[in-house]
């Protein structure tokens, strides 16, 4: 993609700890991809879907100074740990969801708590009412394709 003459790379890789899926190495094939890309692209932004922020924290810190920005998703929740990492990457653990305010993780209330309470599966539903609107916005230096402030969005 590109954007105001600049060539941006989004690359999405999924986590191993707590996520109950066969894949890859995440760590290995993330810098596999960053390094075979980085000539290319003026700006990589990796999102990293993963339950343990441990796991995220790692992986930014693995990529720091090489990708533009890394930030978690999967758990829902917005976190209040943004940072720019010291060679230059934005960072957070995960930018939160856009959905349904009351429920959990955008599902019925009902239905979820039926799950915990039974440990028996139970559809999830999506949960009506008023939305709520998780982001973050990464401001980035257009001479150093560095991040320099982030902004967090919660609405």
């Amino acid at each position: 993609m590109e954007c105001q003459g600049k060539k941006i790379a989004v690359i999405n890789l999924i986590g191993r700890v707590s996520m109950n899926v066969l894949s890859e190495n995440p760590f290995l094939v993330g810098k596999e991809i960053i390094h075979k890309i980085k000539a290319e692209a003026d700006l990589i932004f990796v999102d990293f879907h993963a339950e343990a922020t441990a796991e995220k924290i790692a992986f930014a810190y693995d990529v720091d100074g090489e990708a533009t920005a890394v930030f978690g998703t999967h758990t829902h929740v917005q976190t209040a740990d943004e940072q720019i990492l010291p060679k230059g990457t934005g960072f957070i653990c995960d930018i939160g969801m856009t959905g349904p305010k009351n429920s959990i993780i955008g599902m019925e209330i009902e239905a979820s708590l039926k799950r915990f309470e039974t440990s028996l599966p139970e559809k999830y539903r999506m949960a009506d009412g008023k939305a709520k609107l998780n982001s973050v916005l990464f401001c980035v230096n257009n001479e150093t394709n560095k991040v320099e402030k982030i902004v967090r969005i919660n609405k």
